[in-house]
């Protein structure tokens, strides 16, 4: 949404060249009849400012440097907005355009452009509702729980067909979601694959590359955007990819649930996989 920064700079650049010219005008006629020293100074020092003011007015509008902010939208007044920073602090921001205060919701994700030396707020964009971003550690857990369970199945426990297919299962799901958030066309991937222990191992490596690539590359407003994709059926869904993440994270959870009570019922003892687990091992 476009803040009309030309009209801002244009009523900036207009209102400092009125003010420095009526500086210039007061100091002159000070000089001029002898007047106090101090108020000269006083217009001079005054001058000088506005003056600076101007020109970095001016070098924004030529060189048209940005600098972007990401923040959370926790009130508006009348023609102000309120953002809360992620360095926990509270900028107050005019919007000159009514028609954009209306559009802007509270706990909205937004994303506003400035210019690099006035601080002129030119663009912005509102990424939906706030959602916390799902962190890296919930898919570093994934990756540690999918080895826990690659470990155990090595050690030929039983039964040992039904929980081989689950975790086939979980690592081709894992790829399917992967691939869609990366605009890959993930219909040719198996829901349901028969993959052997060792391609389940490659799989889990190469799910684990991706997602870490995938988390390295995201902002905190990306985690709003709406992914557009077919289903299993041909359907097309459009669901934000921060749903798709927890999605992936408690479908993986869940199955390696259903792997742990298969192993049980078979008389074997499962390994705990619950994120808990992850924790106290990394202290």
């Amino acid at each position: 949404m476009n803040l009309q920064p030309s009209k801002t700079f244009g009523l900036g650049i207009m209102s400092s060249s009125v003010v420095l010219l009526n500086a210039i005008v007061q100091f002159t006629m000070i000089y001029e009849n002898g007047g106090s020293e101090v108020l000269g100074f006083f217009f001079f020092a005054g001058g000088l400012v506005i003056l600076a003011f101007l020109i970095i007015q001016l070098i924004d509008v030529i060189t048209k440097n940005r600098f972007v902010i990401q923040a959370k939208l926790v009130s508006k007044y009348k023609n102000t907005i309120y953002i809360l920073r992620a360095d926990g602090k509270v900028k107050r921001i005019r919007i000159i355009v009514p028609e954009i205060m209306d559009q802007l919701e509270l706990d909205q994700i937004v994303e506003i452009t400035f210019s690099s030396l006035a601080r002129v707020p030119l663009h912005i964009v509102a990424a939906g509702q706030h959602h916390p971003p799902v962190s890296l550690k919930t898919f570093e857990h994934a990756a540690w729980a999918n080895r826990q369970i690659f470990e155990l199945l090595q050690q030929g426990i039983e039964p040992a067909e039904k929980p081989l297919v689950l975790f086939g299962h979980v690592l081709a799901a894992e790829q399917i979601w992967l691939a869609r958030i990366n605009g890959e066309d993930a219909s040719a991937f198996p829901i349901w694959p028969e993959y052997s222990l060792e391609r389940c191992e490659e799989l889990m490596l190469q799910n684990m590359r991706g997602y870490q690539l995938l988390f390295a590359r995201l902002k905190a407003v990306d985690f709003n955007e709406k992914i557009a994709y077919p289903n299993s059926k041909g359907h097309l869904f459009h669901t934000a990819i921060y749903d798709i993440l927890t999605h992936v994270s408690l479908h993986g959870s869940y199955h390696r649930g259903q792997i742990a009570s298969l192993i049980r019922q078979g008389g074997g003892t499962p390994i705990n996989t619950e994120y808990i687990a992850f924790v106290r091992q990394l202290e």
